[in-house]
């Protein structure tokens, strides 16, 4: 099981990271075409319309912006992470089971004795409700990608937005106070995360905690400051949320896990029995020097 959580983590980042830079090469700097009018030219014009609103301000706007983006997104986002949740909380009580799974079918002494497992525990997972991978919880985070592109090509495409200083940070160049803010948050954001992940899977993840928000802040240090900004606000969000979370929504869910897991428990025997061959009388192996014996001892005495 530890080599799937692996696996599952590190395909996850890779698509991620794949997903990211297409994205983020997706629209054109040209201003005349599809991608840019698509994608780019709707948030310049947006940014232009809250500017006015904010009496000039593009600091409040872009966050104003970001605000509007995570409201719309908070359905999807509550119910992706009630269904991590749900799927945590329901693997403490599976997990030992599948690990008997995995052991039988590492020992496996055929091929066909290991496909007799892998089925079983496919059907196991099947009665149970069981899924390793539609917890992962990361679909509003793909489709903030390509809103993040449209702002990067917007912020750079617009004279208006290069020029603003806001509080002091011009938002055409890089800040490294922004960076520094958005990776502190971006930690404190995945240590809130990991309060509900079971123990082992805690320590897994807590390993390689730092790499992501590094890597997101060589990301917006690189970048223009309105960049930084719109992670920076789209962080401080998601930290609220979290803490929400975790201190409403998880308390709930767990006990209804409990609940549910106790009215209905478990089917696992029939499936793990159900596997295991059936085991057959042998035929008892003869000796031969102690059958030629007996044959020699047989002649002796009827001569």
């Amino acid at each position: 099981m530890k080599h799937l959580q692996h696996k599952k983590y590190w395909s996850l980042l890779a698509s991620l990271m794949t997903v990211s830079f297409f994205l983020g090469g997706c629209v054109s700097r040209n201003t005349d075409s599809f991608s840019y009018r698509l994608i780019a030219r709707p948030i310049s014009q947006l940014l232009e319309w809250f500017a006015d609103i904010f009496q000039g301000n593009y600091g409040y706007a872009l966050i104003f912006l970001v605000i509007i983006i995570r409201f719309l997104l908070l359905p999807l986002t509550f119910k992706q992470q009630e269904a991590a949740i749900i799927g945590t909380e329901k693997r403490k009580y599976y997990q030992s089971y599948l690990s008997q799974f995995q052991t039988k079918i590492q020992e496996a002494q055929s091929s066909e004795e290991k496909m007799l497992y892998t089925q079983q525990q496919q059907a196991f997972m099947k009665e149970n409700g069981i899924s390793l991978f539609g917890n992962m919880g990361c679909l509003p985070l793909l489709i903030q990608l390509p809103i993040l592109s449209g702002m990067y090509m917007a912020i750079y495409t617009n004279q208006s937005i290069q020029e603003y200083t806001f509080y002091g940070l011009p938002l055409g160049e890089r800040s490294i106070v922004l960076t520094v803010i958005f990776v502190l948050l971006s930690v404190l954001q995945m240590k809130m995360s990991l309060v509900t992940m079971p123990e082992e899977a805690r320590k897994q993840q807590s390993s390689s905690m730092l790499f992501m928000p590094l890597m997101m802040g060589l990301f917006s240090y690189s970048t223009a400051a309105g960049i930084s900004l719109y992670l920076v606000t789209t962080t401080v969000i998601g930290v609220i949320q979290q803490f929400f979370i975790n201190k409403f929504i998880r308390p709930r869910l767990v006990e209804q896990v409990d609940k549910e897991m106790k009215d209905k428990p478990i089917q696992f025997e029939k499936f793990f029995n159900a596997a295991t061959p059936s085991t057959s009388k042998k035929p008892k192996e003869v000796n031969p020097k102690k059958a030629t014996k007996n044959r020699n001892a047989g002649k002796q005495s009827r001569s």
